[in-house]
């Protein structure tokens, strides 16, 4: 036999074995996804969903179920109120949709929260704060002080605070050396390509510095010398 037809059938032979052996793959994978329909088809489920966890202001979730359009109620502890939707539900693509709900302390009596671009706040002008209290206080019910993004957002914000007569709010953004300035979610003025400062050079880079945003200035005010005078504070809920 010629080398080239031996070649040809050496071929031949690898074809039809890949072609067998993605058969028995395929076979193999069926038998492992068809879970209980007596037809071969597919049944989608969710795992358990994912929550957050911060101490009594954690939002509850009792799943009655796993299978698709299965929904999932939501709920808070005695002493907290849910905002936003109280149910979340299994998708068709095995994930469960947006848990777009917090639980906000009751103490506070009647909260003021607005929404914007997707994420929710609440102006917390019920009692003054100093600056940790005010880090702390968001912290403990799933949210940060205010990361303010963009000239939209903190036009959003001055506005609000107008409407409530608000006379200072502290904001999340701080320095330990008075010359880099960061938010707590690890973003910088530089990485966000937005500041709203007074001057180019906010402070002496060797005071550390807690920061207000003014209405009565229009712009973020460095406090070099004490964070703990009470003042309002906002906490922004994330979109996700």
């Amino acid at each position: 036999m010629q080398l080239s037809q031996r070649l040809q059938m050496i071929f031949r032979y690898d074809i039809i074995t890949l072609v067998l052996v993605a058969s028995i793959v395929q076979s193999i994978q069926s038998k492992k996804c068809n879970k209980s329909h007596p037809d071969g088809s597919y049944e989608v489920t969710c795992n358990d969903p994912e929550t957050r966890s911060c101490g009594n202001a954690s939002v509850l979730i009792d799943v009655g179920g796993t299978t698709v359009g299965t929904e999932a109620n939501l709920s808070c502890l005695n002493g907290y109120t849910l905002w936003g939707s109280d149910s979340i539900v299994c998708l068709d693509s095995g994930q469960w949709s947006q848990l777009n709900a917090y639980c906000i302390p009751d103490d506070i009596g009647d909260p003021n929260i607005q929404s914007f671009d997707g994420s929710i706040y609440l102006f917390n002008n019920f009692t003054g704060s100093n600056y940790s209290q005010a880090k702390e206080y968001c912290t403990n019910i799933c949210s940060t002080l205010i990361e303010i993004n963009n000239q939209e957002e903190d036009q959003f914000v001055y506005e609000t605070f107008q409407n409530l007569e608000i006379e200072s709010l502290w904001i999340g953004i701080e320095s330990v050396n008075g010359g880099n300035f960061s938010w707590q979610s690890g973003n910088t003025t530089q990485t966000n390509m937005y500041a709203n400062w007074e001057s180019i050079e906010p402070v002496d880079p060797e005071a550390g510095t807690c920061v207000l945003a003014t209405p009565q200035y229009t712009f973020w005010a460095p406090v070099t010398e004490d964070c703990e005078f009470p003042t309002d504070f906002v906490c922004e809920f994330g979109s996700n």
